[in-house]
Order: C-alpha cells, then sequence, then structure tokens
C-alpha cells in the first residue's frame, strides 16, 4: 500500500519518525471576511514554515501529517513548496471541522433536503481519489472533529468519514473538545464499522485522567497525546507520567505524539487576552521539535524505553496508515 503525500505517493516505509498532527497554516472560519485588512501572505507563511521544517529535519523527523481540513483552510500549494524545498514528507487532509467553529451552515442547509453525509463522503472520497481541486495534491488521510459532545451535524461528518475510508482505505484522524468526547467518538466509529487500525482518537492529552486514555485504548483505537507543548490545554508532566504509565501497561502501540502546533494564522493573528509574559510561557514549547528534543527525554527518564518510542514515533504512526494492527 502506498501513502498519499503531497508530492505524490511513498511506500510506508520512507513515512520514519512523523508527527501526525500539525498545522503549517490555520485559519477561524470568516478569515477571508478581515482579507481587506489582513490578507493572506503565502510568501511569510512559506518563510516561516521553512524555519519549522529546517528545526524538524534537525531532530530526524521525516514525514508531518498537516490536519487542516477544508474549512480550516488547507494550502496544499504552500504544502507541495514546503516539501520540494525541504524533502519532508507531507501528508495533507479532507475532511471538516466542528460544527460550531467550522463551515456548518454549507452542509446544514443541504440536509434539509438530502443525506449530506453521501455528499461529504463524495467530497472526501474526490479528494482522495483525484485530488484537491485543481492543486495535484491528493489528501493522505481524513480529520473529523467534534465539540464536548458529538451533534447531529458532526455525526454526519464522522459518518462520511467512515463511508470514504470504506473505499478508500485512508485512516481517520481526529480533534476533540473538553475532557471525555473521545470515547463517545470511539462508539461512533464502531457503529457505524469503521477500522479501527486507521483511526486515532486525536488530544486525548485534554484530560489528565488514564483511565480515560484506557477506555479509548481498550475499545481498540489509536490515541493522540498531540498537544505536549501546548501548556493552554495540556499539562507536559501529567502527560508524560501518564505516556510512561500506559507504556508499562502494555499500551504503547497504540499511542502517537505530536504538537498541534500552528505555525502562521491566516487573518488577523489569534491573541489570548493574558500577560504577554505568561502567554510566552504558556506557548513557549508549542513548537515542532518539543517533543524530540523535551518530552522524549522526560520519558526515558521515566522509564519509556528507546523501542517504546520508536514504536510511538515510527511505527504507529506507519501503522495507522497501513491498517496493520
Amino acid at each position: 500500500m502506498m501513502i498519499n503525500t503531497v508530492l505524490g505517493p511513498i511506500s510506508p516505509e520512507k513515512m520514519g519518525k512523523t508527527m501526525v498532527h500539525e498545522h503549517f497554516v490555520c485559519s477561524l472560519v470568516g478569515w477571508y471576511a478581515a482579507d481587506t485588512v489582513a490578507p493572506y501572505d503565502r510568501k511569510e507563511a512559506l518563510k516561516v514554515n521553512l524555519d519549522v521544517c529546517k528545526s524538524a529535519k534537525e531532530v530526524g523527523i521525516k514525514t508531518i501529517v498537516d490536519c487542516t481540513t477544508n474549512d480550516g483552510i488547507r494550502d496544499p500549494e504552500l504544502y507541495k513548496q514546503l516539501s520540494r524545498k525541504t524533502g519532508i514528507n507531507i501528508i495533507c487532509m479532507t475532511g471538516l471541522f466542528t460544527e460550531h467553529m467550522g463551515a456548518a451552515g454549507y452542509w446544514l442547509v443541504k440536509t434539509w433536503f438530502t443525506d449530506v453525509s453521501k455528499l461529504m463522503a463524495e467530497m472526501f472520497i474526490a479528494e482522495i481519489t483525484r485530488g484537491i481541486s485543481k492543486t495535484g495534491v491528493k489528501a493522505g488521510a481524513i480529520k473529523v472533529a467534534s465539540g464536548e459532545t458529538i451533534t447531529d451535524y458532526e455525526k454526519n461528518v464522522f459518518r462520511a468519514a467512515v463511508i470514504a475510508q470504506k473505499e478508500t482505505g485512508a485512516p481517520i484522524i481526529t480533534h476533540t473538545e473538553g475532557p471525555k468526547p473521545g470515547i463517545e467518538q470511539a462508539d461512533l466509529f464502531i457503529e457505524e464499522g469503521a477500522d479501527k487500525n486507521k483511526v486515532l482518537i486525536g488530544h486525548v492529552s485534554n484530560s489528565n485522567d488514564i483511565n480515560y486514555h484506557k477506555a479509548i485504548l481498550d475499545k481498540g483505537f489509536y490515541v493522540g497525546f498531540d498537544r505536549l507543548g501546548f501548556a493552554f490545554y495540556t499539562n507536559d508532566e501529567i502527560c508524560i507520567k501518564n505516556i510512561a504509565d500506559l507504556c508499562k501497561q502494555g499500551y504503547c502501540e497504540r499511542i502517537m505524539l505530536s504538537h498541534d502546533s500552528v505555525n502562521f494564522w491566516r487573518g488577523r493573528p489569534v491573541t489570548v487576552d493574558v500577560p504577554e509574559a505568561l502567554r510566552e510561557t504558556l506557548a513557549k514549547n508549542w513548537r515542532i521539535d518539543h517533543v524530540c528534543k523535551d518530552i522524549v527525554p522526560a520519558l526515558k527518564e521515566a522509564g519509556v524505553t528507546d523501542k517504546q518510542i520508536e514504536t510511538m514515533l515510527v511505527d504507529n504512526p506507519r501503522n495507522l496508515f497501513t491498517g496493520k494492527s
């Protein structure tokens, strides 16, 4: 089985060390309404992300999965430039974000007249098999998202993702909010007949409760501790302890690590109304090399072996895309 990257298919063995949930460019829906005062500068986005890719290469990262959804908004042309200039494999998404922060309005109108999940699935399948618009880039995975509970709209997105997965074999990566929705997501995937070996439930590190992590793992899914370094949501020390404990309990082969970093914002930058010093403290480790430079040594101190590190950073991402259990 080959894996779609923005420059074409590669063999799974070429993925190497992989960050499974990052964002080169991201935006909140409606950013284009402010385009007059804050236009998108792709040249600046390229410059910023070339530095990010350089940092990634310095710590041995071979592949970056950009988890920006269609309504996020993706920039496949930028990804192609980055991959050509740096040699890093970049995998692009097809998918839709949450109802309250995504472009739900377009689809909600269609629910009045038709089974919208079939229309969504048709779009996902086309972008995986034929390519995204006129970019020539084929999506390599499907991104879906929910709030703290899954709305009816989001259930349609999840159903569409499973339909597309069955048709194409593409993996599904999720966004979760709050401390518990991953369990509901897992149950919905089971109900719809998804291939659990090709589903990663994301952002489980939003919760400090290891029993929550185990509840998803025990259902047979991958989990992503994929907001490491993002102290607004995640406490690294607690994550390190939970990851180490899960590895000791035999769950290593279902865990992946990443940052959910956003390197460049379309529209006006996102700001947080806290003192600048605190803001810098909370986000100082939210960068592409934090897992490799800081988290991995801490995990080793906590008793995680080199082999287990390789499993989480190399083997598990590859197996997610190939479906190997």
